[in-house]
Order: C-alpha cells, then structure tokens, then sequence
C-alpha cells in the first residue's frame, strides 16, 4: 500500500453540482443568480460566436436573427474603420510622486520579482492600447475603481500595482474525500509549487503551495503594437469612469510565445492586425453590446489517494 497525492484545478459555474467530473450530465441552462453582466466586443467575433455571445452562451437555444443583426452590423462598422491604429506617446515616464510606491512594491519578494522580469512601471494612455480579450464583467470593473479620480495618483496606482500582501484564502477539507480544497472568484488562485517535507517521527508531509497570484495592469509590447496582457476589469473600469492615463508595466516581448496569454482570448489576427480593438471600444456600442456570462469560480483541489497494487 502506498500514498500518493494529486492536484487539479477547475473552473465551475457557480450553482452547478460536480462540475468538472467526466461523465456528468451538465444543466443546460444557468440560472440568473449565477450570471454576471458583461461586455463583449463582438465586432470581432465571428457572427454565429457573437449571437451565442449575445445569449448569454446558452448553446440549447437556436440563434436570434436580432442578435444576429446586431453582431454583423457591428462587424461591419469595424471594417468600415481606415486601417492602422496610432499608439503614440502611449507610454510616458511615471510621475515622480508614484516613486514611493513603486519603491514599496520593490520592498517585498514578490514584487521585487515582478519588477525584475516585466520592468519599472510606466504611465499609459489606457484608450491607445489594443484589447485581445473579448469579453469583461461590468460588476468587477465598477467594484474595483469606485471613488477614483483622475488625480488621486496614489489610489491609482494602489489599483493598478497593488503592493502584494498577504492574503488569507478560504480553505475546507472534505473528509469523505480525503481532500483539501480552496476556491475563489480570483481567477488568480492557483498552484505555485510543491512540497516534502517531515513533519514527525516517520512521517513525511507531501503537498501543494497554493496562492492568490497578484495581478497588475499589464501592457505587452511585440513589435509595434501595444496590447493589454492583464488587468482588464481595471482598464475598463478607469475608462467607464473617465480616468484615461494611469500607471502600468510596460514589457517589451521578442515573440507572441514570450507574452504568454492565457486561452479564450479573441483571435491573434484581431489584435494585431489591420483594426485591432482597443480598450475604448469596450464602451463603443457599436462594435460591443451588454451580455451576461456564466459566473466562474476557481477551485484547487488537492487530495490523497490510497491505493493498493498487484504485482
């Protein structure tokens, strides 16, 4: 007989049951207290995925011809726009004032790490930068910028290059699966390591470091184009309540593998071709419209296994 343990990480839809296991027959439609407003950018997405978009991903029900009007008519008025973007003076050195905090970051191990591998930040013109993700959640935008002002730099850059701190994480252990298990709507939270270690006579502790990831707002540089790599909600909510320069980091890249995206994003071609979006349009209704998506919740699971073996 022998020990050994797993890992999994899993994004469920708040109110379903068991998501994530194979073999599960899934409810065909959420239900509204599990649904989070959102806007998406559905001039550029494909017409059958922006009406399926437009329905809040509810796949059991056949396209609307007015969601279908509307997503071509939005592609349409993104074609009708000249080619080329103009992305300069996008990034101006940070005002003096923000060097305190920006040395407090570096004060702590994480963020000196940060630093390190992305650069010093920089101040950015948030409605010059390309947008590849097609879709944000109004509630967490408005949430997280409520009572900015264009000239509180200081609560700016608190929401922008949040010092990392220490986060306490909600954490249950299932008995009857011999599990532990941590879950958040951060779509932050995640594995970040692992473990062995004694902790007793003849006893050897195995396990995950798990952790809330600290987030920034993020500018990715390939070429000469600029795109936000991270902090979405932010930018959105800046620019929703008028707040258009604030600081980022500003990392220059060699390769689209180097940036590192994560999945679900809108195709390559859509950021960094002819008539990319930018983050402005996220406000345009004419190339994006108000929907409501499923709401996510991260899950770590990490549990122990005994198993017995023949042979």
């Amino acid at each position: 007989m022998f020990d050994c343990s797993r890992w999994f990480e899993l994004t469920r839809y708040t109110g379903d049951a068991e998501v994530g296991m194979p073999n599960q027959q899934q409810p065909s439609a959420i239900p509204e207290f599990a649904r989070r407003r959102a806007r998406a950018l559905i001039g550029w997405l494909p017409v059958n995925e922006g009406a399926l978009c437009l329905a809040g991903r509810q796949m059991e029900q056949q396209a609307n011809p007015d969601h279908v009007a509307r997503c071509e008519t939005a592609r349409q008025a993104v074609a009708a726009r000249p080619p080329g973007i103009d992305q300069n003076a996008l990034v101006a050195e940070l005002p003096g004032t923000l060097q305190p905090h920006v040395d407090a970051i570096r004060q702590t191990a994480i963020g000196a790490q940060i630093l390190q591998e992305s650069g010093e930040p920089k101040w950015v013109d948030l409605a010059k930068v390309c947008a590849a993700q097609p879709q944000i959640f109004v509630e967490d935008a408005a949430r997280r910028v409520e009572g900015i002002s264009a000239d509180d730099l200081a609560k700016l850059a608190a929401i922008t290059l949040p010092v990392p701190t220490p986060t306490q994480m909600p954490v249950a252990f299932d008995k009857a699966k011999n599990a532990w298990i941590v879950s958040s709507p951060n779509p932050n939270l995640r594995v970040a390591g692992n473990f062995n270690t004694p902790v007793g006579p003849g006893l050897m502790g195995l396990g995950f470091a798990v952790t809330l990831g600290v987030s920034y707002v993020h500018v990715a540089r390939l070429g000469d184009r600029y795109f936000l790599r991270d902090g979405y909600h932010r930018a959105y909510g800046l620019m929703a309540v008028g707040v258009r320069f604030a600081p980022a980091l500003v990392t220059e890249y060699n390769s689209f593998e180097e940036v590192g995206l994560p999945q679900g994003l809108l195709p390559q071609a859509a950021y960094l071709g002819d008539r990319p979006p930018l983050l402005r349009d996220y406000l345009d209704d004419t190339v994006a419209a108000d929907t409501s998506v499923p709401a996510a919740q991260k899950t770590v699971v990490v549990q122990a296994l005994e198993v017995s073996s023949v042979g």
